[in-house]
């Protein structure tokens, strides 16, 4: 069970009674300095669900000849995972820290033994299917538009979920075979692209980071991109 500060940390997604708060915070465990195989495997994308106190992470969704397919961006505030009643065979995501993460976890066997105690959880479950929502929408029309468009995409969504000072050009830790494992899209082609970028003064690349110099400029490149459903240009402008 989480502490008193902890718990007053998390924002529930839907009203919930006392009785069922208290029951799901009995269970909650605070969850930090992940290691490669919770962040590769099932025991955090698949094994229930967290809300991220701090730090950044991409969730992929992969098909089975692990061709990454979809992903977005989880920070701050954001509850990621879901309840499911049975152990899946086929577990198509994987995590990616960008930003060292600490997050509440409510582990699936849990969960499970609350659902025989108090059906209300059901209700919680229900909201938290609403709570990514746009970003899959939007990643799913994003995976139609051009490799340029993409990946100035993924700049923009990380640097609206990772806080900067202002006046600071925004720096991302991120590699480019990490960029390549989120987006699905062959190294060679991020350096390429990448590259382009930095050259139209867009971008700055240092070993395992990326300056983004001109994010004005970065987001006008996806003027004419379908993001109806989401903008990440409009958070990061706040």
């Amino acid at each position: 069970m989480i502490d008193s500060a902890l718990s007053s940390k998390l924002h529930w997604t839907t009203e919930l009674s006392p009785d069922l708060t208290y029951k799901l915070l009995s269970i909650a465990q605070l969850r930090s300095k992940l290691t490669a195989s919770e962040l590769d495997d099932s025991s955090i994308a698949h094994q229930g669900i967290s809300f991220i106190l701090e730090g950044t992470v991409t969730i992929c969704m992969q098909t089975p000849n692990l061709k990454t397919v979809n992903n977005i961006v989880m920070g701050q505030g954001d509850w990621f995972g879901s309840y499911d009643s049975k152990d899946a065979s086929y577990t198509p995501f994987f995590l990616t820290e960008i930003e060292p993460v600490r997050l509440i976890h409510f582990k699936n066997a849990d969960l499970q033994r609350l659902t025989h105690e108090n059906l209300e959880i059901y209700k919680w479950f229900h909201s938290l299917s609403f709570e990514a929502k746009a970003k899959w929408l939007q990643s799913q029309l994003m995976m139609i538009e051009n490799l340029r468009s993409r990946i100035v995409y993924l700049l923009i969504e990380l640097a609206a979920h990772i806080p900067f000072i202002t006046g600071q050009i925004p720096k991302l830790s991120v590699s480019q075979q990490q960029f390549s494992q989120i987006t699905g899209i062959a190294r060679q082609r991020v350096n390429e692209t990448l590259k382009q970028l930095e050259k139209e003064q867009l971008v700055h690349l240092e070993r395992s980071c990326i300056y983004l110099t001109d994010l004005t400029g970065l987001g006008n490149t996806l003027n004419d991109v379908d993001l109806s459903i989401r903008d990440p240009r409009e958070l990061v402008s706040k």
